[in-house]
């Protein structure tokens, strides 16, 4: 089943980056969306969580139809295909910020000019750059920088995802806990439960072949995952 819907995922993409296409016409239902504009009408920027759930190109074309959004997304090795993604999805007019150094400087000027930003949290991050986290019950090497941009702007957080359903596409959005705002390690460790929430509600559209337990912990890297005797 997840490999099913990780192809309609890809199938789906020509219709929904067609510049004619009005997205709304997708959307058979946007829960939590009430709250979520009152966040951003507060104009003091804003964290959006976007797991691999659903088919989450459809969320960016949503979210940019909303002023000052950007999403970060993470360039592939193929440099042929990285100009065709910013390509297709730069039709949005949503401001695109590569996961690197330089991105999260932009990342923190956006915020502060009142913007939000989306950022899929679950990705694999590199050596140095994520901490080890429960997911399934599963040490899992995640995101962090997700959680210290929480922590150090005391944004609103929201977490965003979008399932397939039988008539289009349906969109919830949900306020984040105070969790996020607490320590690195207590913060990654409630983003990881969030996800997992999230994916229990429909865990066949998640998308599992991202290899997201491949790098397992090294206790004396991480002395809060201590091996047994």
């Amino acid at each position: 089943d997840s490999i099913n819907a990780t192809i309609m995922n890809m199938m789906e993409l020509g219709k929904i980056w067609d510049k004619k296409l009005d997205i709304n016409t997708l959307i058979e239902q946007a829960t939590g969306l009430d709250e979520f504009k009152q966040a951003l009408s507060l104009d003091q920027g804003l964290l959006l969580a976007v797991p691999h759930m659903g088919n989450w190109e459809v969320l960016n074309l949503v979210m940019a139809r909303f002023d000052k959004y950007a999403f970060l997304y993470k360039a592939p090795s193929d440099k042929t295909l990285e100009k065709k993604l910013i390509e297709f999805r730069g039709k949005s007019n949503a401001l695109q910020i590569e996961a690197n150094l330089k991105g999260v400087r932009k990342i923190m000027v956006h915020l502060k000019d009142n913007g939000f930003v989306g950022i899929l949290p679950d990705q694999r991050p590199k050596q140095g750059q994520g901490v080890f986290t429960p997911f399934y019950n599963i040490p899992t090497y995640t995101m962090s920088l997700f959680s210290k941009l929480a922590i150090k702007t005391k944004v609103p957080v929201f977490f965003a995802y979008v399932l397939r359903s039988d008539k289009g596409f349906k969109i919830y959005f949900e306020k984040s806990g105070e969790q996020i705002y607490s320590n690195l390690e207590s913060s990654v460790t409630y983003m990881n439960a969030k996800i997992q929430e999230i994916v229990d509600k429909a865990p066949e559209q998640y998308q599992w072949t991202y290899k997201r337990f491949s790098i397992q912990p090294d206790s004396e890297q991480q002395p809060f995952y201590k091996k047994r005797p």
